[in-house]
């Protein structure tokens, strides 16, 4: 029943309503009694020294043993009060009622205090008649015979006695007090609940508006909500951020599991490929080696020894993006020369490149500073990305690849004069086993995976890199931080139109050739 915020603060209202009326009944009854002592003992302080000054004992000195009837006849015009003698020591020696007598020597400093004109009322005494409950008095002192004085000892039981539906029923400024205050109450009751409504109604649109999402499956987004400038609009907001980034994760989640989908197909093909060739032309030479000529079965072997390179390759890259994506490659990072990495790596396309009739350049500047980088993993990148220029650049193109100094460090530009990327593919481009061409298979060597080793390369780097695309002409960019913080000439657009770069060795079809700036 209690099972919403709502509710339980209305059952703690409706509780503290409860107390807050208990104590109000608790503390009136208590001022009710206290207000009608301090009215009978201001009413009737002096009863006992009238009694005394009227004479109404027969003789000068009170006899206790005579003075029965009279304490008797008092009694019988007000059953209210009880008539007590007593002597200078506080012991009862006469009473309107002896026999019921529960107390029989009375506190005498009640009686002191109540003497002195000065003490505010009520004051409450010994009961000889009632030892649980202190009562209201009259007292005057009075001669007693054949002893010392003693004390007239009035009691007055008024109302203490009543219980509260009595002191109610008889009472009807206590009815319309307690009217009054039931009224506030029911009042203010009725006040909290409203107030507690509209303070918890965000709280209750925040609920349905959470469990809607978590009956979608958190796979729709839920309605947007006000909020307001309190806790639970801070709540709101949180939980608005929350289910965009639930949704956000939801759709990442989506497209790796299409990206798995997709990852696992291409790793079977691409797998199965070299491996189906493989297994034919081995099969072949099993079942007809022998009827096969010498340079049949050579080519048989060759074109069986091709596609074990490239099914090694393919596991090679395979390994390293595993090696990448799980943080087992550190980085060992040491100064070098980035311009002789560049020629060196330029070099061994050499062959690759005049077979295809594409030129290769490679130009950096004569003072750039050295980097600081690994140097093993920047060969990697250089290689991928030349690679990846051959294959998109078709006969009588280039590959240039460009190296001058930056503010933040040496900039790398590899660009080809391939036929560009389209713009849709431009994000996906650094995804594992994500190919432009659409033809599927080994032939070119090309399994989808070299941009995204270069691209976590370059991540362990913190090296970001980018690429731009139109039709003749693709490049790639990335940055790679100095050795040592040099004063480093950032050239200006058009300076470097103006004042040529020192060009390491141009690779050209059919044989290569050094060319170079003096």
């Amino acid at each position: 029943m209690l099972n919403t915020l709502y509710a339980k603060l209305i059952a703690v209202l409706v509780g503290l309503t409860i107390v807050m009326a208990v104590m109000f009944l608790t503390v009136i009854r208590n001022s009710d009694v206290a207000r009608n002592q301090e009215i009978n003992q201001k009413l009737y302080r002096n009863l006992a020294s009238r009694l005394i000054s009227e004479r109404i004992f027969e003789e000068d000195r009170a006899n206790p043993a005579v003075v029965q009837n009279v304490f008797d006849r008092i009694r019988l015009v007000n059953p209210r009060v009880d008539v007590y003698l007593l002597d200078s020591s506080g012991h009862v020696i006469a009473s309107s009622g002896l026999n019921a007598l529960q107390r029989k020597v009375i506190d005498l400093e009640p009686i002191r205090r109540f003497l002195d004109e000065k003490i505010e009322l009520p004051i409450l005494g010994d009961d000889p008649s009632d030892a649980s409950r202190p009562r209201v008095f009259s007292a005057a002192p009075i001669s007693l015979a054949g002893a010392d004085d003693g004390y007239l000892y009035i009691v007055f039981r008024s109302f203490s006695s009543d219980t509260l539906a009595q002191r109610i029923k008889q009472s009807y400024v206590l009815r319309e007090t307690l009217w009054l205050v039931g009224t506030g109450l029911l009042a203010a009751l009725f006040a909290g609940a409203l107030i507690i409504m509209l303070i918890t109604r965000p709280l209750r649109n925040l609920t349905t508006v959470v469990d809607k999402f978590r009956g979608s499956g958190f796979a729709e987004h839920p309605e947007p909500l006000r909020s307001p400038r309190d806790d639970i609009g801070k709540l709101t907001e949180t939980f608005n951020g929350m289910a965009d980034r639930i949704l956000e994760q939801m759709n990442e989640l989506k497209q790796t599991d299409a990206l798995r989908r997709e990852l696992v197909a291409n790793i079977s093909h691409d797998l199965r490929t070299p491996i189906a060739t493989l297994q034919g032309y081995l099969e072949t030479l099993h079942l007809k080696g022998s009827s096969l000529s010498g340079d049949e079965q050579r080519n048989y072997l060759e074109i069986a020894l091709k596609q074990t390179e490239q099914l090694s390759a393919l596991v090679a890259r395979l390994f390293d993006l595993a090696k990448l994506d799980s943080g087992q490659i550190e980085l060992n990072a040491e100064p070098f020369a980035l311009g002789d990495l560049i020629q060196d790596v330029a070099q061994d396309f050499a062959l690759a490149a005049a077979n295809k009739s594409v030129t290769v350049r490679c130009s950096t500047r004569s003072d750039l500073p050295l980097v600081l980088a690994d140097i093993a993993l920047i060969e990697r990148v250089l290689r991928n990305l030349i690679d990846n220029g051959l294959r998109h650049t078709p006969k009588g193109g280039s590959v240039a690849v460009t190296a001058y100094g930056g503010a933040e460090g040496a900039l790398l530009e590899v660009a080809d004069t391939g036929s560009g990327i389209p713009a849709e593919e431009l994000p996906r481009i650094f995804d594992r086993f994500h190919r432009v061409e659409k033809n599927r298979g080994l032939e070119d060597g090309n399994a989808g995976l070299g941009l995204a080793i270069t691209k976590g390369i370059l991540d362990l780097h913190g090296s970001a890199i980018t690429v731009t695309s139109v039709p003749g002409r693709t490049v790639f960019r990335f940055t790679l931080r100095y050795a040592d913080p040099p004063v480093v000439h950032v050239p200006a657009e058009s300076d470097k139109a103006a004042a040529p770069p020192r060009t390491v060795p141009t690779f050209s079809y059919p044989m290569p050739r050094l060319e170079a700036d003096g």
